[in-house]
């Protein structure tokens, strides 16, 4: 019996007509083509290498690689027979308390979450074992009867919330007695009850149900959710916590004693829950060890893919369709034919690889020696590698940073400015420009780097390095700035002391020549009265000395009401 596992992928199979339509158009251009050109016949004698219906044979290659492809896709197989399977394993039944005070938070995120994740934990480390969930609060109903089909039980398990039973309260004796009748009853063994709670019952018939589904061979292990010392209840409805009838905040504490009374009546564990994949184990363990029972028989259908033959097929096809060789223009002065054609590429490939892995030898030599520090060493065997292919980018690059590693700023700058224009790749270009904002960095030049820095940030906007050492260039010219303004000030400020002084020394010297002047006259005075002079000659003197002493009096007066001359501070 045969069959396809992705019997869908077959569809593809209908691109046969897609093929047939373009070749039957190829088929009447070339045709139309030919016609065209002259003579039918003649046409055909100009081509070397001609081979009647060889189109037609290499559209053949193709389509059958095409089907091959599609079948091996679509993985035939054929049946080899069936095969049965025992399955065993246990019935589980899980009871999950969703009353209002599962939404206490004294464990994150709250007790109902934690308990639907440690029920996943399960899920995932279960196997052949039946397993079913009853959620309870005033009231038990079963959620999910016995099932093997963990997903769909995964599935319920996240719609489970405190909306679900109407009636609040944590009546874990129904809880009890509604999983009891859940598991078969003809057989007292291979059942397993986890009740996970926060065990506030108020129900005095709780051991009573505890041992009635002892004797029906239910084994019951209880899993606590909280803490101890408890905490507040947020209710989603009312968006407030909860208060009692004396308007007092109800706390919510763990029961433990309840949990650990009926673990004990049920011949089970308890556990508080902290670690969900320990809580998970302890499960396991214990259900393994009351041993299985068999759930019935599986029958599977073996089958034997084939889809490697056709993929093989495919790929032979496919080499074949390519080393047909093509038709070509006659003409008298061919000198390279294809062997010719194939031995020069082969050549030209391995002297370019040849080529390639020199430079690569040596730009890789050169960046160990980069990474010793040794940027001298390292700059020349950049430098050798680019001497051999003057484009090689990497090469290129490294050279720069070894030269700007070696202080060598300038040199740097200019390769970095070159691979900068020369390149369209935004990644090159951002990282020159970033570089060269470095070297001006380097030179304590902030606006040239700042500049730089903008630069490689308009190629690459997402750089966080760049956007830091943007602002780290812009404060430091902000402060180059500030002192440049401050040294400014100072020198005028220098300035204009040194004014204000010459002002004052020129007042001061202007003050005191009427009196030196006044002290030469009285010298002099003593010598003319000594002399002999005539009556018009002393009235002559006489007048001049007036004239004289009015003129410094004036000069004085005139020196005593000069102002001195303030800059303006800007």
């Amino acid at each position: 019996m045969y069959r396809f596992q992705h019997s869908q992928h077959l569809y593809f199979l209908f691109g046969l007509l897609l093929f047939g339509l373009l070749y039957g158009l190829l088929l009447y251009w070339r045709k139309r083509k030919l016609q065209s050109m002259g003579d039918h016949l003649l046409v055909q004698q100009q081509v070397i290498g001609w081979i009647p219906g060889r189109l037609t044979l290499r559209f053949i290659f193709v389509t059958i690689s095409f089907v091959t492809l599609v079948i091996g896709w679509a993985n035939l197989q054929k049946g080899s027979g069936v095969e049965k399977t025992e399955r065993k394993g246990s019935d589980v039944m899980i009871a999950l308390d969703v009353s209002k005070s599962m939404l206490a938070t004294d464990i994150q995120p709250n007790r109902l979450v934690r308990a639907k994740q440690l029920i996943s934990t399960l899920l995932d480390k279960l196997h052949n074992d039946r397993i079913g969930l009853v959620v309870f609060a005033g009231k038990a109903y079963l959620q999910v009867p016995l099932t093997i089909d963990y997903g769909a039980m995964n599935m319920l398990l996240q719609h489970v919330n405190t909306d679900l039973v109407p009636t609040q309260g944590t009546v874990i004796s129904e809880a009890i007695d509604m999983a009891t009748q859940s598991f078969s009853q003809k057989e007292k063994k291979y059942k397993t009850l986890v009740i996970i709670s926060d065990g506030e019952d108020h129900d005095e018939n709780a051991i009573a149900k505890v041992k009635d589904a002892r004797e029906a061979g239910v084994v019951i292990h209880t899993i606590g959710v909280g803490s101890p010392e408890g905490t507040t209840i947020f209710d989603p409805e009312t968006k407030a916590i909860k208060l009692d009838d004396e308007g007092k905040p109800i706390i919510s504490k763990l029961n433990e004693n309840e949990l650990k009374s009926i673990a004990a009546a049920g011949d089970g564990t308890y556990q508080l829950l902290r670690n969900s994949d320990a809580v998970a184990n302890n499960i396991i363990a214990s259900i393994d060890g009351m041993g299985q029972k068999n759930l019935g028989t599986i029958s599977y259908n073996n089958y034997t893919s084939y889809f490697q033959y056709f993929l093989g097929i495919a790929l032979i096809f496919l080499v074949v369709e390519w080393l047909i060789p093509a038709a070509r223009k006659k003409s008298s002065n061919q000198i390279i034919t294809p062997t010719t054609k194939t031995i020069l590429l082969l050549f030209v490939t391995g002297l370019a690889s040849t080529i390639v892995k020199a430079q690569q030898k040596q730009v890789i030599e050169g960046n160990k020696l980069y990474g010793d520090k040794k940027y001298k060493e390292a700059t020349k065997e950049y430098q050798n590698a680019i001497k051999k292919s003057p484009n090689y980018t990497p090469g290129i690059f490294n050279l720069g940073n070894a030269l700007y590693q070696d202080k060598n700023y300038d040199a740097s700058r200019k390769i970095f400015d070159g691979l900068a224009k020369k390149s369209n790749d935004a990644g090159l270009n951002a990282a020159s420009n970033y570089n060269i904002g470095n070297t001006y960095m380097s030179e304590q030049k902030w606006q040239e780097a700042a500049e730089a820095y903008k630069q490689s940030l308009r190629r690459n906007p997402q750089d966080e390095e760049a956007k830091y050492n943007l602002s780290y260039a812009l404060s430091k010219m902000k402060q180059q700035e500030n002192k440049n303004k401050d040294k400014k000030e100072q020198q005028q400020n220098q300035n204009k002391e040194q004014d204000n002084k010459k002002q004052q020394d020129n007042t001061n010297q202007q003050n005191n020549k009427p009196d030196q002047q006044k002290e030469q006259n009285n010298e002099q005075k003593p010598q003319q009265q000594l002399s002999k002079l005539n009556e018009k000659q002393a009235e002559q003197l006489l007048n001049a000395l007036a004239q004289e002493e009015k003129k410094l009096h004036d000069k004085k007066e005139k020196g005593k009401a000069m102002k001195v001359k303030v800059d303006k501070d800007w």
